[in-house]
């Protein structure tokens, strides 16, 4: 049972009041009295022990566990459960295209600076060893960013220009591959609820729920999902969605770097702690794996006759929907709590969540949804299916 913590007055009254029964006297209110004023005192220390004692019922689990640097025991928890701290925030590592003539040399630590028509303009990259070419034309090099987070990600095609003139080596140079995406650091609440699943998900040597906690060893996954490819033995689909942040399109969708990291860790533990003989996760049964990256199913809505709409109104329709929306996803078997399956969306979910949030001076007559431009009465996410919010239209 959680403890209540009484407010300082409360505590303070309370103190007041017992003191009044067992001396038989009446302590003022208002005005300097020695009882008060030692009422006050106690209340205040019980008050720190109050929050002491919550502090210590809070990090007895991981659900309401403060971090280590908060006094708490959410990372510790990790540990144990996780076998890693929270991922750091990290750099990239790009390939990119440099033209300059036979024995040119690009030295160590010469850098270049991303374009304005790139995807993330104006960030610095930089050559960790020495480059030499072989001969006259184009050649590959491979630069890190200088930032950590997916602000520095660049895309195949962006361009680049170096921030000081190199000899005989043309001042453009063009992103060939990405060979390490750059990733924002793991949030704490991210970082919680994959404590919490791993505690709920038991290790069965290659079930669903096995794939899942694998795949999520691989920074930027958000979640896994994993099936027996139908009408082929053998064979399993597993669909990467990445977070919001490290995603292609700011809508779930892992980029191929990110593919490979979860093939890796699904795979081979990345645990190098454990003798290398323990490290081998792929299932003896499991003849193919086949990554894949969820698939956006784009939802419109659209209400009817919407009267006493304002922008706030707007902002809130807009919040809300986007949230339930966060909360449709893919049911896997043996993965997934039953209970709490909710792999289907239909107009009458969406408007009670509408209902529920507006005021009731506002109404609308009738709640259009529509996935992938399609209008349908309720449609089931299977496989990799995953619905992102699109347009919200007043018609």
């Amino acid at each position: 049972m959680a403890v209540e913590i009484p407010t300082l007055k409360e505590i303070r009254d309370g103190i007041i009041s017992d003191l009044e029964g067992k001396l038989g006297v009446s302590i003022p209110a208002f005005g300097k009295n020695f009882l008060a004023i030692l009422a006050g005192v106690i209340a205040a220390k019980q008050y720190i022990q109050y929050l002491a004692i919550q502090k210590v019922q809070n990090n007895v689990f991981p659900d309401l566990a403060e971090t280590v640097d908060n006094g708490g025991t959410l990372e510790r928890f990790g540990r144990v459960k996780l076998g890693r701290n929270r991922f750091p925030a990290s750099n990239g590592l790009y390939t990119i295209d440099v033209t300059g003539t036979a024995g040119a040399v690009i030295p160590a630590s010469t850098t270049w600076k991303s374009t304005a028509t790139s995807t993330n303009p104006g960030k610095l990259f930089i050559l960790d060893n020495e480059y030499t070419f072989a001969a006259t034309g184009t050649e590959q090099v491979q630069v890190r960013t200088l930032e950590v987070g997916s602000g520095t990600r660049l895309e195949v095609g962006d361009e680049m220009t170096l921030t000081g003139p190199v000899t005989s080596v043309q001042n453009i140079a063009v992103v060939a591959n990405e060979d390490q995406q750059p990733f924002d650091a793991e949030s704490v609440e991210d970082y919680r609820a994959k404590i919490i699943e791993a505690f709920q998900l038991e290790p069965q040597g290659g079930a669903s729920s096995d794939y899942r906690l694998w795949g999520k060893d691989a920074q930027g996954v958000q979640e896994i999902y994993a099936y027996a490819k139908s009408g082929e033995s053998a064979v399993v689909n597993l669909y990467v969605e990445a977070t919001i942040a490290d995603s292609t399109d700011g809508r779930g969708t892992p980029s191929a770097a990110l593919l490979e990291d979860v093939e890796e860790v699904v795979e081979f533990d990345p645990d190098t702690t454990k003798p290398l003989e323990e490290r081998g996760r792929r299932p003896l049964g499991a003849f193919l794996i086949n990554y894949l990256p969820i698939t956006v199913k784009f939802i419109d809505v659209d209400f009817v006759n919407f009267t006493g709409l304002t922008s706030e109104i707007e902002a809130t329709i807009e919040t809300v929907i986007g949230d339930y929306l966060a909360t449709v996803r893919p049911f896997v078997a043996g993965a997934d709590v039953l209970a709490d399956k909710n792999d289907e969306l239909s107009v009458n979910d969406l408007t009670a969540v509408v209902i529920d949030a507006i005021p009731n001076t506002s109404s609308f007559d009738q709640l259009i949804l529509k996935v992938d431009d399609v209008a349908v009465p309720r449609y089931l996410f299977l496989n990799g299916d995953i619905p992102s919010l699109d347009t919200i239209q007043y018609v």
